[in-house]
């Protein structure tokens, strides 16, 4: 079980990720760090999902998610499945941005166009022997 408190400890202060339409009421006061539910997240009797699997999500969004969806469904599950996938997007490059989460970074890579060959050596354009149809425009 992956277990975080700084990872946690990124919500205070934050703004909500999530943003349910209709549920959000903004502000940062009352922003924690929403654990996504399931099996596959890690979540189980009595156990909380992967600290790494969530996002930040003010008081409204929060319970929207543990409870509100299933009992008061102001949007579709695709809806609510893909504004939980955003939410968890924008958190991960908040988090990473902190410096909370390390990512390796690739160097950037120098863009070194290939030289041209010399006219003589370029292989010749095959030209069509026919005509494309001519087409009136009404």
């Amino acid at each position: 079980m992956i277990r975080s408190r700084k990872v946690l400890a990124t919500a205070k202060g934050a703004e909500c990720a999530a943003r349910f339409p209709g549920i959000c009421r903004g502000g940062t006061e009352t922003t924690v760090w929403a654990h996504m539910n399931g099996a596959a997240f890690g979540k189980g009797m009595a156990m909380k999902a992967h600290d790494i699997l969530g996002f930040h999500a003010c008081f409204w969004c929060h319970a929207y998610t543990d409870t509100g969806h299933w009992t008061n469904p102001v949007m579709s599950d695709a809806e609510f499945w893909r504004s939980l996938l955003d939410a968890m997007a924008v958190t991960y490059v908040r988090i990473v941005e902190a410096g909370v989460v390390i990512v390796p970074f690739d160097p950037p890579k120098e863009h070194k166009p290939k030289p041209r060959k010399p006219k003589t050596e370029r292989a010749p354009i095959i030209q069509r022997k026919t005509k494309w149809p001519k087409r009136s425009f009404s």
